[in-house]
């Protein structure tokens, strides 16, 4: 790429994003935005290939904090992934706690799994996990989406993406002993690795009982899609397992959102419904720049994209700032539903979710949350508590890169702000996902004994870390122990 079709796919990014997202400095100072693209626009002159500006304009995206903001890369890079040399070669399991080893390639296959590592090339481990939240894209100031992305051989694809190969590694490790030692690796050829498989997990919400009055609850997605490709309807469904729940009396119930990455648009609402009887206002506004939107690039071709035809354009309202906001109609509005429903489910509740609880399953946990309907156990959730930049979805072409851009359009903002901006709804029992490959789950477990103890969500048990993998950061003491904001009302 020569310098001027640098500037000019970096221009016409920052245009595009400017001009859809609604909201560029909502977990970011107007005055941290503009010194941010200067300074990525002071690296231009430097870059000479799509690498290169992927590398300065990925991190500048991903501080605006909307995970639903991606930048893809382009055929041709992706050819050059698969011929990578020198790529890391480890498996990489992270948690609030640390990272540990899943596995090891090359001259790292000797690694036990389960070792903790420490530093690669003397970055610490919260190093890589800041890497790869820049790298990946992440709601508000929340790691736990970036660690579940990188998690596997994510990381080492992520270290190519943003370094390069290497042609050594020198790791820091400590051992199931204690003992911390240094060795030096060699990088590996991407051809080398194994392809990554997706899981072929089931769509389908299904239950699994536990005792004769304890059920976990598994919700996959909230897709209509994926439930066709299945051949099955997602209402008929999740209304089918609720009348099993009250037919068999159940008194517990433990709800799995823990691979769910959201889907369709009130899918979440629909399941709250069998949870809270009353509804409740859920948004303080859903709302669009406009009807319409188009940039120009440096050469004058127009890019443009239709927010809402004429049809949806009779359900919004101009707010005062000019833009387009949904009014609070049904049968979408603002709330979480418009009718009571009965029966309901409306026994003592246990949300199992963490760093794949993405969209509208984090919605979903945030609705809960924000009525004390339950008690979380897992990981930090990774969509932010505030909202969510979604929906419709303006995408681009950079014309000289060939990376994809693709801008969410619509902010689902909350009607509740009892979390710090940027994070996501945190777990009364901090329990980290195991280490891949091991034959437990320990938060399933933490939940399962929170149903023989007895609590009320006000008055929460204290739930002490399982395993040696005590949880750290800013939901969690040094004891390893759940400490909520005075916010929450706990």
């Amino acid at each position: 790429m020569t310098p001027e079709q640098v500037k000019e796919d970096f221009d016409l990014a920052v245009k595009v994003v400017e001009a859809g997202l609604p909201d560029t400095t909502w977990f970011q100072s107007e005055r941290a935005w503009r010194l941010a693209k200067e300074e990525a626009h002071q690296a231009l002159p430097g870059i000479e290939d799509a690498q290169g500006l992927f590398r300065t304009l990925r991190p500048l995206l991903s501080r605006i904090g909307e995970g639903h903001l991606a930048l893809h890369r382009s055929p041709a890079m992706k050819r050059m992934d698969r011929q990578g040399q020198g790529l890391l070669p480890l498996d990489i399991h992270w948690t609030e706690g640390g990272a540990w080893i899943e596995r090891g390639w090359g001259d790292a296959a000797f690694i036990s799994p389960g070792t903790r590592l420490l530093a690669i090339d003397g970055e610490t481990a919260d190093d890589l996990v800041r890497e790869s939240m820049a790298a990946l894209g992440h709601d508000g100031r929340i790691a736990t989406g970036a660690m579940r992305e990188a998690g596997g051989a994510g990381y080492a694809k992520v270290r190519y993406w943003m370094r390069g190969g290497a042609r050594h590694y020198r790791l820091r490790l400590q051992d199931a002993a204690g003992a911390i030692n240094e060795m030096v690796v060699a990088g590996m050829p991407a051809s080398a690795r194994p392809a990554q498989t997706a899981s072929e997990e089931s769509p389908l919400a299904r239950l699994e009982w536990l005792d004769g009055r304890t059920a976990r609850l598994v919700v996959p997605t909230f897709s209509n899609r994926r439930y066709r490709e299945a051949g099955s309807d997602y209402q008929a469904v999740i209304g089918q397992l609720f009348e099993t729940l009250r037919e068999r009396g159940a008194r517990n119930l433990i709800l799995d959102l823990r691979s769910n990455g959201g889907g369709s648009e009130g899918n979440e609402n629909y399941l709250f419904s069998y949870l809270v009887r009353d509804p409740i206002r859920k948004y303080a506004s859903v709302e669009a720049r406009d009807a319409s939107l188009s940039v120009a690039d440096r050469q004058g071709r127009l890019y443009s994209v239709e927010v809402f035809d004429k049809q949806e354009l009779a359900t919004q309202e101009r707010l005062p700032n000019g833009h387009l906001s949904r009014r609070n109609e049904p049968p979408e509005g603002l709330m979480s539903h418009w009718e009571r429903r009965s029966p309901v489910f409306d026994g003592r509740l246990i949300v199992l979710a963490g760093g794949e609880t993405f969209s509208g399953a984090a919605e979903l946990s945030s609705m809960l949350y924000h009525v004390q309907r339950g008690l979380f156990v897992g990981e930090e959730v990774a969509g932010a508590h505030a909202g969510n930049t979604s929906g419709y979805t303006w995408e681009v072409r950079l014309p000289n890169s060939g990376m994809v851009l693709h801008v969410p359009l619509l902010k689902f903002r909350f009607a509740w702000d009892d979390l710090p901006l940027g994070r996501g709804v945190p777990p009364h029992c901090a329990v980290p996902p195991d280490l891949p490959g091991t034959s437990r789950d320990s938060a399933l477990e933490a939940a399962y004994s929170l149903t023989l103890m007895p609590w009320t969500v006000a008055d929460p048990p204290a739930c002490p870390m399982h395993g040696s993998d005590r949880a750290t950061g800013p939901w969690h003491d040094d004891a390893g122990y759940r400490v909520l904001p005075r916010s929450a009302g706990r």
